[in-house]
């Protein structure tokens, strides 16, 4: 199982419509436990968060594990599902990033 994060960009005042992000990730649940560790508030907190609040956190999270890679890598999944460098350092500190230039009043989407 797996945790799906996307930003949903808020809708024009005008026309009611709005531009799709492309920015999303897929985390496995197996790095849940390391992240909580580290002061994550979990998946089911992030769904419909103002992105950049979202962002902030997840990038607060994995600068802190940066400072300490290795105890992190220790924490890797067996089933090899997941890691603390591709999968958190990787992708969703891109998707954290993409958060940060997200439109004010984007929202975090989430399927969990």
């Amino acid at each position: 199982m797996s945790a799906d994060l996307w930003i949903v960009e808020a809708s024009c005042e005008v026309c009611g419509r709005h531009d799709p992000s492309e920015a999303e990730v897929n985390i496995t649940y197996n790095l849940t436990p390391m992240l909580k560790e580290a002061g994550f508030v979990g998946w089911s907190a992030l769904r419909n968060l103002p992105a950049r609040v979202a962002g902030h956190h997840i990038l607060a999270v994995l600068d802190g594990m940066a400072t300490d890679p290795e105890r992190w890598r220790a924490m890797n999944p067996d089933n090899k599902w997941g890691d603390y460098d591709k999968c958190l350092q990787g992708r969703l500190r891109a998707f954290a990033e993409a958060c940060l230039t997200a439109s004010v009043g984007a929202r975090i989407g989430a399927s969990l």
